[in-house]
């Protein structure tokens, strides 16, 4: 039987959700935009934290709302009005990953059973944000079972107008040896970003698959063709499955650590200027998306 234990210290709230044996478990932070601080899969260190490197600058498993990777000096233009949103990468005056990375969720509903566990997580903003002054709702939705799990992020516009945005997920997964471990992903393009992260254009992918980790340092977007991507290392496989094949993936491997970041967005860096993945929701309107993880011991 699944079960839920709830964690308080002394600055955040926390649900750990696992199996009767402790074997699976899903370490949540409902004070840190409701991420996973820690996975385990039959006691494998899958999702961590970077050693060394706090949340607010490692944004490790992060849910990104309503802009994933980086808007350029937090600036953009929409239906005619200018936004200046606040810019939290300091170095390279850029707003980064999203405004609800650090927002308190509530946990609303869960489901126990002898061979899974349901959770949802819910915030509401409802005054707006510097540079995003847009009500909205989002849920999410985690399903553990004995051979993975999966984030549903649904999304609701709660305010009488439109507004613009993208979505991504920043898990990063532990391998025990990087330069033991492929990663294997349908790529179509490659985009050219600047030294601050900005993408300027972008080239056809002709890197060989599989791609031997640790022998090369990677902080790329791709547009993939394929909706799965596969993590192969040392002690386990993983496929990271999207719900729509409407895809871009950015990879990034932090020096000298044996972790990689394999992350799933629906838009690129500077979205909310160039457009690329860029969606609009319309008052009232829902907008779901799903990611499923697939763990196998080698």
């Amino acid at each position: 039987m699944y079960k839920i234990e709830h964690v308080k210290s002394e600055n955040s709230k926390s649900l750990v959700i696992s199996n009767q044996e402790e074997t699976n478990t899903l370490l949540i932070n409902l004070d840190e935009g409701g991420r996973v601080a820690s996975y385990k899969h039959k006691g494998i260190n899958i999702i961590s934290d970077i050693e060394n490197s706090p949340y607010n600058k490692s944004y490790a498993a992060a849910i990104l709302f309503p802009f994933a990777n980086r808007i350029e000096n937090g600036e953009y233009v929409f239906n005619a009005s200018s936004y200046k949103l606040p810019c939290n990468e300091k170095g390279n005056n850029n707003a980064i990953h999203g405004l609800v990375y650090n927002k308190s969720f509530k946990l609303i509903g869960e489901e126990l059973k002898s061979d899974t566990a349901r959770i949802v997580l819910y915030y509401k903003e409802k005054n707006g944000y510097q540079g995003f002054p847009y009500k909205f709702s989002i849920w999410l939705i985690y399903i553990l079972n004995n051979g993975g799990f999966s984030v549903t992020v649904k999304v609701k516009n709660d305010d009488d107008y439109s507004f613009p945005f993208t979505l991504g997920w920043h898990p990063y997964f532990i391998s025990s040896d990087l330069q033991q471990s492929q990663l294997i992903f349908n790529a179509k393009e490659k985009f050219l970003s600047d030294e601050k992260g900005i993408v300027l254009d972008r080239e056809k992918f002709t890197t060989s698959i599989p791609i031997q980790l640790g022998k090369i340092e990677l902080d790329d977007a791709f547009t993939v063709n394929s909706n799965i991507a596969k993590l192969i290392t040392p002690d386990y496989t993983l496929k990271l499955e999207s719900s729509s094949a409407e895809n871009y993936l950015q990879i990034y491997t932090p020096e000298e650590l044996n972790a990689i970041a394999i992350e799933p967005m629906v838009g690129v860096s500077n979205s909310l200027n160039n457009g690329i993945g860029l969606n609009v929701l319309d008052s009232n309107e829902t907008y779901e998306k799903e990611w499923i993880l697939k763990i196998s011991k080698n």
